[in-house]
């Protein structure tokens, strides 16, 4: 009798925890506002799922259940090349995506979208864009055209390749995936860079179609699996830049109540530099696990070729520099800071 008596204790205990957790996930007011983003990563990137669970997890907890956004993967709702403007329409109410899909339209995201051979570290990046300004010069930049703009992370960019790239000449007619001003100091230097979507990469890798691509730096080459097909790691990093962004539909954003804005906002402006430092962790794991398990080799310009390298993407900067006001005082800026930090002259 008594085990029984104890059995129905538990049982009830476990109804009234079970009923305290959908209580606690269940808004207030009964009103669940519902959000579909679009990503340009594949579900298999480096970049997706730690996103898709941020917004499963974090932000539902957050706004108590009230705001629920769910992540498509790369044209599951709209191709990838449109995703600026679905969002701008609100297709869409987010997305995800590189600002080098729309820096014709707003310069500014030029700078930020893989300006070449900047900083040495993300920790440089993310003072640039947090402490001195850059960051909120994009915002206001990509409200004129009815977004709300976030950086979702500063991370580095490098080239995987087919072939190895030990001097300048080697850039010569390689066929690279490339975007942004990274693709024109690629043309500069000799390449044939094109723009392929995330989808699409494997396949015209492994095909031939190009012979090199960047998708991020080591974690982007080792969960889109083209180290499968691509066996040299190429350096140095080719930028190390805030070219993965989050945009929200203006109107979408401000139709919420006032106390989700503040969450979310802030939600997001926090995620940044947590995101940012967990990413640079997981890179140095990942270039081990391609050397190691898919036999990927390290190829390296020197020294040499590799400040001719800087010499031509500062070009590129002065080109992204000349496209507004607003552009050539965020290279002004970039300039400044690279100098107090000895980088160039």
């Amino acid at each position: 009798m008594r085990k029984k008596w104890v059995c129905l204790v538990l049982i009830g205990f476990l109804v009234v925890s079970a009923a305290g957790v959908a209580l606690a996930q269940t808004p207030a007011t009964g009103k669940v506002i519902k959000w579909k983003f679009q990503s340009h990563w594949p579900a298999g990137s480096a970049s997706f799922k730690p996103l898709k669970d941020f917004f499963d997890t974090k932000l539902t907890q957050l706004t108590g259940g009230q705001l629920q956004i769910t992540l498509y993967p790369a044209a599951a709702l709209v191709p990838t090349k449109e995703i600026f403007d679905s969002t701008r329409r609100g297709t869409v109410d987010g997305a995800t995506a590189s600002p080098a899909y729309w820096m014709t339209i707003v310069p500014i995201a030029a700078v930020a979208g893989n300006c070449p051979m900047t900083f040495r570290d993300a920790k440089e990046g993310l003072h640039f864009h947090l402490n001195l300004g850059f960051e909120e010069m994009l915002r206001a930049a990509h409200l004129k055209h009815n977004f709300y703009y976030y950086t979702e992370k500063v991370y580095p960019t490098a080239m995987i390749g087919k072939k190895p790239i030990a001097k300048i000449e080697d850039f010569k007619g390689y066929r690279v995936r490339s975007s942004g001003a990274i693709a024109d100091m690629l043309r500069d230097l000799g390449a044939a860079p094109s723009l392929i979507p995330g989808e699409e990469l494997y396949l015209a890798l492994q095909t031939g179609v190009v012979e090199g691509a960047h998708w991020g730096a080591a974690m982007g080459a080792l969960t889109m699996k083209l180290c499968e097909v691509a066996k040299y790691y190429i350096q140095p990093v080719l930028a190390m830049a805030g070219t993965d962004v989050i945009i929200i539909n203006k109107d979408a954003f401000e139709g919420l109540p006032k106390d989700l804005q503040t969450k979310l906002d802030t939600a997001l402006k926090e995620r940044i530099t947590h995101r940012t430092l967990e990413y640079i962790e997981d890179e140095i794991k990942a270039l081990e696990t391609m050397k190691k398990d898919y036999k990927v080799v390290v190829s390296t310009l020197a020294s040499e070729d590799q400040k001719k390298m800087r010499a031509v993407a500062m070009r590129q900067w002065d080109k992204v520099a000349a496209k507004d006001a607003d552009a050539g005082k965020a290279v002004g800026m970039l300039k400044d800071y690279l100098k107090k930090l000895g980088q160039i002259d």
